[in-house]
């Protein structure tokens, strides 16, 4: 597997006012980021900073204005089976069971039913739902059906995982599961994952990088490694991770970076 690349890459975006002319706008300019397979790359940001931009570029749903989009040095061009992409909803289809929602992609890509049930099956045990396979979409809860999104995202054993806000819309409770589920998910699976998330304690937890965009345009302030996503694969309990001094001055340090720009033009 190779990385995925952006290279000094700007967006702009043009639109216009009821009449008047057209305008552009810019969300990015000239960020660069790297990510290898293997590797789990938290990106926060105050709103407005391109986060959402950001990833869009990465699973190929835009094209940069500036710069380049590659995967082992040749352009991204569209989306692709490498490069699977997690909702915060969950766009599961709610005429499907679970089991059929997980093995669509394997449908479309020719894998025959035997298969593909057998496969989605064994994913859904791994996210932990290996009870709730023939339950229709609609009689799960919120953070069941994420883990069914997660599921389908890995079916077609992607190179890299691509979340935007996935756990935005749960309670607290169940966010924390679902972050040590997706911890477990990604050493399982040995995918490169990118996560979009508004929370810093989240980015913290689960990143072993965390990058720190700053908006109007969105552009790379702050990129740290940290190491508590695998002292918790290791061992350690999540909650004592969390109140760990070490974690907190992080968790303190990624907050002044969000917000540094504001306190210079204060």
């Amino acid at each position: 597997m190779t990385e995925l690349r952006l290279t000094n890459v700007s967006l702009s975006y043009a639109h216009r006012q009821g009449f008047g002319a057209l305008t552009t706008t810019r969300v990015l300019q000239r960020v660069s980021l790297a990510l290898a397979p293997g590797e789990f790359v938290a990106v926060i940001g105050r709103s407005g900073s391109g986060k959402t931009s950001l990833l869009n570029l990465a699973a190929g749903f835009v094209a940069p204005s500036e710069g380049r989009v590659e995967r082992g040095g040749r352009p991204i061009s569209g989306p692709g089976a490498d490069r699977a992409v997690v909702f915060q909803d969950d766009a599961l289809y709610p005429w499907l069971s679970a089991r059929d929602n997980v093995a669509f992609p394997l449908r479309l890509a020719g894998v025959g039913r035997d298969e593909r049930r057998a496969r989605a099956a064994e994913l859904l045990r791994q996210v932990g739902l290996a009870a709730e396979t023939d339950r229709a979409i609609w009689e799960l809860s919120g953070g069941q059906r994420q883990r069914v999104g997660i599921a389908r995202a890995l079916a077609a054993k992607p190179d890299f995982l691509l979340l935007d806000e996935p756990l935005g819309a749960l309670d607290a409770m169940t966010r924390e599961r679902m972050q040590e589920l997706l911890l477990a998910v990604w050493q399982s699976s040995g995918t490169g994952v990118l996560l979009i998330t508004h929370s810093v304690e989240e980015a913290l937890f689960l990143g072993t990088r965390v990058v720190v965009l700053a908006p109007d345009p969105g552009r790379i302030v702050a990129d740290r490694r940290f190491d508590f996503s695998r002292r918790y694969l290791a061992g350690e309990p999540a909650r004592a991770l969390k109140a760990a001094p070490e974690f907190i001055a992080a968790r303190e340090e990624l907050i002044a970076a969000i917000h540094a720009d504001e306190a210079m033009t204060a």
